[in-house]
């Protein structure tokens, strides 16, 4: 049975959840184990990232810890992903609630999945997750 890891990095519990119930169809369809490592900040998004080699990491861009020493928005979170350490070459998902996609250039320029989470569909997404963790 193979096993992936997913990090989830979102500051919104529902959010996460829904990730989780998709992650678990992904699961079954591909008669997987998916390990998920939650996060709910930017600060614990840091350390999960240095410690642990993800299969995917599923990245919101605002976090609600903005006044915390060391916050960073997912965009910079991403481009430190890129340029090196564990993570540099996981496939990153970009699911942001950014209506007018200001951020999909710089996203995309890092090799993210710009995704909009005002059009989530959940099937689409388990496809999205299926075809990452079937390269």
């Amino acid at each position: 049975m193979p096993a992936f890891t997913i990090l989830v990095a979102d500051d919104d519990e529902s959010q996460r959840n829904i990730q989780k119930l998709v992650l678990a169809e992904v699961a079954r369809t591909l008669g997987a184990e998916v390990r998920i490592d939650e996060a709910k900040d930017s600060l614990q998004t840091r350390k999960f990232l240095e410690k642990q080699r993800y299969d995917i990491v599923v990245l919101d861009n605002e976090f609600k810890d903005e006044l915390s020493p060391g916050h960073l928005p997912g965009i910079a979170l991403l481009q430190l992903m890129r340029k090196g350490g564990l993570n540099m070459k996981s496939p990153t998902i970009f699911l942001t609630g950014d209506p007018y996609e200001t951020l999909r250039p710089m996203a995309e320029k890092y090799s993210a999945i710009y995704y909009q989470k005002a059009k989530a569909d959940t099937e689409e997404m388990t496809q999205m997750y299926i075809k990452l963790l079937s390269r």
